[in-house]
C-alpha cells in the first residue's frame, strides 16, 4: 500500500535518516508533504517508471478475507446482541458529538 504522510524538514538533518527516506520513496513508493513550522512546501514522490509493482487483485482480497475472518474467530464467542448494542452506542456517541 502506498503511505503519504507528513514529514518535518527538522528529520531530515542528517544523512541516513535521508537516505531512509528516499529508499521508502523508490522501493515501497510512499510519498511525504515536507512541512515546516507544520506549513508543507515540498512533495517527494516516486518518479512515474519507478512505481512499485501493483498488488494482484485477487491476492489483495484473498488477504483481506483471511484478516476479517481472523477477526471473527477471536470474537465469536461475543453474542450477536452485544455486538449490535456497541455499534449503536457508538453510532449515537458519533452523532450526538457532530451536533
Amino acid at each position: 500500500m502506498i503511505q503519504q504522510q507528513n514529514l518535518d524538514v527538522k528529520d531530515l538533518t542528517n544523512a541516513a535518516r535521508i537516505r531512509q527516506v528516499m529508499s521508502r520513496v523508490k522501493k515501497n513508493g510512499n510519498r511525504y508533504i515536507v512541512t515546516e513550522n507544520g506549513e508543507p512546501f515540498a512533495l517527494l514522490l516516486p518518479l512515474e517508471g519507478s512505481k512499485p509493482k501493483k498488488l494482484d487483485k485477487e491476492k489483495a482480497w484473498q488477504e483481506l478475507f483471511k484478516l476479517v475472518d481472523s477477526v471473527h474467530a477471536r470474537n465469536a464467542y461475543i453474542p450477536f446482541a452485544e455486538v449490535e448494542a456497541d455499534v449503536d452506542t457508538a453510532i449515537r456517541e458519533v452523532r450526538r458529538k457532530r451536533k
